[in-house]
Order: C-alpha cells, then sequence, then structure tokens
C-alpha cells in the first residue's frame, strides 16, 4: 500500500503537474495510465522502502511503452545501446522479454521532506519519455524492424490529438539548451571545496565547468564525472553525469546484455541511486549517465546528485567487487585518477557517436 508520500506524489502529478484529463486516463491499483498521444505511460507507486531511521519512502515508477515485436540480436542490442543507452536524459530503455517489448522507463525514491522538488523532477522525466517516444520511436521501429508501441484509451480509442506536453521537447526543453548550462562554476566549484577529497570519496577535482570523483570500487575506484560542457545532441545545454564501472572480462555483446538487465533492476524495481538515466556498455566498461536538461536547474541541486552517485557506486561495488564500503577503503592508494585518461577522452568514449 503506498505511504500518504506516494498517493500525495500520484494526485499532485495528475491533477497539479501533468493536468491529465480523465478521457485519455485509466486508474490503476498503484497509480494512473494516460496517453498524452499515441504511446501510453504509466505512473505508478511501485513498491517501499524503509531507511534506518524509520523513514519510509515509496518507489515512484515512470514507464512509457514506446516498441513492441522487438527481436533482441546482437544487432539489435547494438543499436539500442549506441541510440538509446549512451544518449540517455532522464530515463532509459527496459526490454520485457515476454512481451518482446522495450519501454523507456524511470524509478526514484519519495520520501517526505523530498518530495516536492522530486516531484518536479518525475514530472520532467514524464515529458521527456513521453517526447523521446514520439521523436525517437519512428526510427528506432525501422532500425530494428519493430512496431511501435501505439495503444489507445479502452472506451476512447486513439487520442485524435495530442496534449499540449507531448511537444514540451520543441516548444521549451530545447529553446532553453540554447543558454549555457544553468548549473554555473559556483555550483562545481561549492562541491569540490565541501565534499571532494574525503568519504565517500576517494579523491576528486571541480573547475568552472563540473566536476570528477573516485568512489571507491573493491580494490580499484570507480570514476564519476559530473560536467556542465557537454551538451546534448538534442536538448542542447545541461548537466552531464556519467559514472564507470570496470568490467573488462565480458565481450560486448554480454555487456549490452548485463547493461539492460542493470536498467530492468535499477529502472523498475530497486533504484540505486536517482534512476534517472541509463546504463550502456562500452570497451571493457559498464557505465551509467544521465543527462539533465537546463529545464530542471532548479528541481536538481549538486549536491543532491553527489550523493546520488556515490549511493550507486557504492551497491555497484558490493554486486561486483562483493566489497562494500568501509573505513579501510578510502585510501588514497586506491584512487586511480592519476593513471586514467583526462575527462575530454573519456566523455568523447562514451559519447562520441551522439547524433540527433
Amino acid at each position: 500500500m503506498n505511504t500518504n508520500t506516494g498517493t500525495q506524489t500520484l494526485e499532485w502529478l495528475y491533477t497539479h503537474q501533468l493536468k491529465v484529463d480523465e478521457e485519455w486516463s485509466q486508474q490503476t491499483a498503484n497509480g494512473f495510465r494516460w496517453w498524452a498521444d499515441k504511446n501510453a505511460q504509466a505512473i505508478e507507486a511501485i513498491g517501499q522502502e524503509t531507511a534506518s531511521d524509520g523513514e519510509v519512502a515509496d518507489y515512484i515508477c515512470v514507464r512509457t511503452e514506446m516498441l513492441r515485436s522487438v527481436v533482441l540480436n546482437d544487432n539489435a542490442l547494438e543499436i539500442i545501446n549506441d541510440q538509446l543507452m549512451s544518449v540517455a536524459s532522464m530515463g532509459g530503455p527496459v526490454y520485457d522479454p515476454k512481451t518482446r517489448t522495450l519501454s523507456l522507463c524511470s524509478l526514484v525514491r519519495v520520501y517526505a521532506d523530498i518530495r516536492p522538488w522530486m516531484q518536479n523532477l518525475i514530472s520532467s522525466a514524464s515529458v521527456l519519455q513521453i517526447g523521446e517516444a514520439r521523436e525517437q520511436g519512428p526510427r528506432l521501429a525501422l532500425a530494428l524492424d519493430a512496431e511501435l508501441a501505439i495503444s489507445g484509451h479502452a472506451e476512447n480509442g486513439i487520442r485524435p490529438e495530442p496534449d499540449e506536453l507531448a511537444s514540451i521537447i520543441q516548444q521549451l526543453v530545447i529553446p532553453m539548451g540554447v543558454s549555457p548550462c544553468s548549473w554555473n562554476a559556483e555550483d562545481f566549484l561549492g562541491i569540490g571545496k565541501k565534499y571532494l577529497n574525503r568519504p565517500p570519496s576517494l579523491m576528486g577535482n571541480a573547475d568552472s565547468s563540473g566536476f570528477i570523483v573516485e568512489f571507491p570500487y573493491g580494490n580499484q575506484s570507480s570514476l564519476c564525472q559530473v560536467l556542465g560542457n557537454q551538451p546534448h545532441p538534442l536538448y542542447g545545454n545541461g548537466l552531464l553525469q556519467l559514472q564507470r564501472f570496470p568490467l573488462p572480462e565480458l565481450n560486448h555483446i554480454d555487456g549490452i546484455k548485463l547493461a539492460l538487465i542493470m536498467n530492468e533492476n535499477e529502472l523498475t524495481r530497486k533504484p540505486l541511486g536517482y534512476g534517472f538515466g541509463s546504463y550502456a556498455y562500452r570497451n571493457g566498461i559498464l557505465y551509467f549517465n544521465s543527462f539533465t536538461p537546463n529545464m530542471c536547474a532548479a528541481q536538481l541541486s549538486l549536491e543532491n546528485m553527489y550523493f546520488s552517485c556515490g549511493q550507486r557506486a557504492r551497491e555497484i561495488s558490493k554486486r561486483f567487487t562483493g566489497n562494500d564500503w568501509s573505513e579501510e577503503t578510502f585510501s588514497p592508494g586506491k584512487s586511480a585518477l592519476g593513471r586514467m585518461m583526462d575527462s575530454e577522452q573519456l566523455v568523447t568514449e562514451l559519447i562520441g557517436n551522439w547524433s540527433c
């Protein structure tokens, strides 16, 4: 059963923020399903978590149906990895082998004290998913020889005219992305001064365009970058988040399969950090990447993002190295910053193939 926080979040999204039309929506056991255009989107509270202090969080999931009849062969995996996973914004692709469908998903914890700003981020993820399903769906359907996941209301059928939110990417996100990154030098340098080079980081550095930090990863480290100088190919300026976890023992296809499994786990079951983004795999490295457009600057602080990244890094370390963090974990000798490629090379490695 949803807590009051989950119920309030869903009601606020339905009534106040998204202003969902009753004739193009259906109530579900845990939330609602609606059609801003021809792709159904479900926003639901799918689970709960109790923190050590007893506070309960609801898991709020946003899922937009994108493609059906997807055959997930090696070629399809490559296309999904390159064209969706590696350029994710606030949602990532999740494949359902039973229905052979591909959906865009986001998943976050919502506690009572963070609900006022987190629900705004959820609404942003919702409208971006709607726009991406419309913009990218036809191209991907052609590339994958799949079908668009078009559907309609059980009683009212296919929506003849889209909701105005369906065009928010063209009307608001892209125009705002023309301006410089909304997170400024003071924001980035403030993170460096306050948090880097002390637990939970091994070491890090900040400048006027972003920050880079290493978190413990077994006997090594995982690299995290938060950058304001890497525009998205569609949305323009904003905030790019990249976390990398070396898994060189996997071949390329198995790595992409793992990334999709990680998406299913973190974007539909239990978030490790903020479940806004996607995993991807390239050159022996599992990435988590996310892009927050300028539109969301008032909703997301760098401080919250930093600790979300740290939370994910800890959980990934436990999962793939078997090592949790302890006092001994934070030894400078574990840092790999000096022997890894520089920031520009690292970004290029993952997103050098970005194209609209």
